[in-house]
């Protein structure tokens, strides 16, 4: 490989595989991060010590502690939490849950021609979308609030059709407009599909497989919202006439109103900014609607609130802070600049954190840090603190005043600086290697701060960092160190994936290498993967459970048990039924280990979530594992079912058992597997020594495989 084809983080260009072309080498590792130390500067705050093991219930939480000497905050429940939480901070992505729906209809200020009209005449997207099952929204540009309009008539659907589901495709390798794939007979679906950043292969993917969708869309009673670019109406027009739908502006002054609770009118006539704020669509009118908010909340005069949060929105913040860093740099003063940026990157963390990290990155840039080796001679973390402008930054809480303000800077510095990527790079993958006590929220913090680089820069960045912080010392050996330090580490890097692996612009190359990963990784980042998924898998299971299906036929064992409370984690959160209709994809060229893992799995999910399920999808499901598994699979999974059937009311076991009857065919081979898998002994049917509720299950399964036994019907 030639040298200009790897980058800083030894990452080649072909980093972003298109379907059907060789992966990426796996060897996504940030090099310079992972293998050389970093600089170990005199800093302020206390080091951590080396080998410490103290679980996160163990640490004092308060910000103010003055000791963090061994402190790691980990246990087993923190990646998961972290990963979810995520999901949970990102509205409206993924399967939708009903009562968010209802939320956000009642703070959504519809534009003219979404749900109403003006006048009453001409028809609406709503009209569209009931009549035709198909609307396609666009607007003049990416960021005019498509996916919030769709979320919107996705509830007036639910409204009217209770049962039905809400849910986002994202655009995938695995995914097609492919009626088999995303509709099923019984789950009638609301399905929106975001195109925006979509690129020509994706969208000529769509063009083919959307005619015949459509099509389809009424024998599964259910509708299709595509979100697409701006400038391809015509084109969609041209294939799918009279569906497509301009989105319109709603007024700002009323989306103002409507989240502040105050007269909008008379606050921006105060302000005297009204042509500003009238050109805004609503992500930005709310954005500043939210800041007013909130600093009315902390005792904000409105017009002051509403003056500083449009100022945010214009040049004017960006040409201030530009002009500080400037003096600033004209007088050396490196470590300002340093302060300003950890305190950017760790917000709201302890002082001592925030002083450390800035040491950390002055050593990065080869500045001598400014404090005297002497501890008794150092200032205080948070005295050093107080040499940021105070009209900036809160050192009590260490927080930005304005909400927006850490990013500016973090995307300042990015922008302006590009001789600084190399540095500030290398200083967010030793973050984690030399401040290993954060708490939850800065790890969250350090993560996101890390995507909004990775928009700026690519996903790469988001893809080197992570693959940095899951490294090990035994990574090139392929087994994974079980250190709460590595698993501290790795949590930051789930926590970033699973937020870039579902941004919109991050997302497609993001789920890419972990597919990849999934099939070609080492243990390390198989890991990874695994628990990424598990994050994304109840927003999107499809996603999911595709790479974690490749991962199911790792050889190794911390592998196949993170895939399983995976596994586990998504089957809870989905409901039995819809987990079962999404597995059917793991049948498919499925090795032993592979379906092995999948009886395990169901099995937990079972033992989780007792209870009838819907018989579609455990019939399909039965059909698929009985001419799959063989016997030593199937019996577990089958002892499990029954097993569950037996806890429930004598009248509703016949639900649980008649799904496994009909999923034999009726075909002998079947009805014998089935019927050796439901003994309790497999040499004998003897049925006392079970539990009653158990044997009556076997019996009700065993009298109907022989009424619909061929062999048993011709005798």
């Amino acid at each position: 490989m030639e040298d200009h084809d790897v980058d800083r983080f030894g990452m080649s260009d072909a980093d972003v595989p298109q379907e059907g072309r060789a992966p990426a080498p796996p060897d996504m590792s940030v090099e310079r991060l992972s293998n050389e130390e970093s600089p170990s500067p005199r800093s302020s705050a206390v080091s951590a010590s080396e080998g410490a093991n103290v679980a996160g219930k163990e640490i004092d939480q308060s910000h103010n502690k003055n000791d963090y000497r061994g402190a790691v905050i980990y246990s087993p429940e923190l990646i998961p939490d972290l990963a979810r939480s995520m999901v949970g901070d990102r509205n409206g992505r993924g399967l939708q849950d009903p009562e968010a729906l209802r939320r956000l209809a009642e703070n959504y200020v519809a534009p003219d021609g979404l749900l109403e009209t003006r006048h009453g005449q001409g028809r609406t997207a709503l009209d569209v979308l009931v009549e035709r099952r198909v609307v396609l929204v666009s607007a003049p540009g990416d960021e005019c609030g498509q996916l919030s309009a769709c979320l919107r008539l996705s509830y007036e659907l639910q409204r009217r059709k209770p049962d039905l589901i809400v849910r986002e495709e994202l655009m995938d390798q695995t995914v097609r407009l492919h009626p088999a794939t995303l509709l099923a007979t019984q789950e009638p679906a609301a399905i929106l599909i975001d195109l925006r950043g979509s690129d020509g292969a994706d969208l000529q993917a769509i063009d083919r497989g959307l005619v015949e969708l459509t099509n389809h869309l009424q024998h599964y009673d259910s509708y299709l919202m595509l979100i697409i670019p701006p400038g391809t109406e015509r084109s969609f027009e041209d294939r799918v006439p009279g569906r497509v739908h301009v989105l319109g502006k709603p007024d700002p002054m009323r989306v103002l109103a409507h989240i502040t609770g105050v007269d909008a009118s008379t606050l921006v006539d105060d302000t005297g900014v009204p042509e500003q704020l009238t050109d805004m669509w609503p992500p930005k009118v709310k954005a500043v609607a939210e800041a007013v908010r909130d600093a009315t909340e902390r005792g904000a005069r409105p017009h002051r609130a509403l003056h500083d949060a449009l100022e945010q929105e214009s040049s004017a913040r960006p040409s201030e802070l530009r002009n500080r860093i400037l003096e600033r740099q004209g007088e050396q003063d490196a470590e300002w600049i340093a302060l300003l940026l950890a305190a950017a990157t760790l917000e709201t963390a302890s002082s001592q954190h925030i002083a450390q990290a800035a040491d950390q990155l002055l050593a990065h840039n080869e500045i001598p840090p400014p404090e005297p080796k002497a501890p008794l001679l150092r200032r205080s973390p948070s005295v050093r603190l107080q040499h940021l402008p105070t009209e900036w930054f809160d050192p009590v809480d260490r927080a930005f005043r304005a909400r927006s303000f850490g990013t500016d800077v973090l995307r300042y510095f990015w922008d302006e600086h590009p001789d600084l990527h190399d540095p500030l790079l290398a200083w967010f993958g030793s973050l984690p290697r030399h401040v290993d006590d954060l708490e939850r929220h800065d790890l969250e913090q350090l993560a996101d701060r890390t995507v909004l680089l990775a928009r700026q820069g690519g996903a790469r960045i988001a893809l080197g960092l992570a693959t940095s912080w899951t490294k090990t010392a035994d990574s090139a050996g392929g087994r994974s160190a079980r250190s709460p330090r590595d698993r501290y580490r790795r949590s930051i890097a789930v926590r970033l994936l699973t937020t870039a692996a579902t941004d919109s612009g991050l997302g497609k190359p993001v789920r890419q290498q972990l597919w990849h990963w999934a099939r070609d990784g080492n243990t390390d980042l198989k890991l990874l993967t695994s628990e990424v998924c598990g994050g994304i898998g109840a927003a999107f299971p499809r996603i999911a459970l595709t790479r974690l299906k490749h991962l199911a036929g790792s050889e190794d064992a911390e592998v196949r048990t993170s895939v399983l409370g995976s596994l586990q984690q998504i089957g809870t959160e989905l409901g039995t039924s819809r987990f079962l209709r999404y597995l059917a994809e793991w049948f498919d060229d499925a090795s032993p280990a592979r379906l092995d893992l999948m009886s395990q799995g169901v099995h937990e999910v079972l033992t989780d979530l007792p209870g009838t399920v819907d018989p579609e999808a455990a019939e399909g499901f039965w059909r698929h594992a009985i001419d799959t598994m063989p016997p030593k699979h199937i019996k577990p999974l089958v002892e499990s079912w029954l097993h569950v059937a037996a806890q429930l009311h004598v009248d509703q076991r016949g639900e649980m058992v008649e799904p496994l009857v009909q999923a034999t065919g009726p075909e002998f081979n079947r009805i014998a597997q089935v019927k050796h898998a439901s003994k309790p002994e497999s040499s004998s049917l003897d049925l006392s020594g079970v539990s009653s509720g158990l044997a009556d299950v076997v019996r009700q399964l065993w009298i109907r495989l022989e009424e619909i036994d061929p062999v048993w019907g011709r005798e």
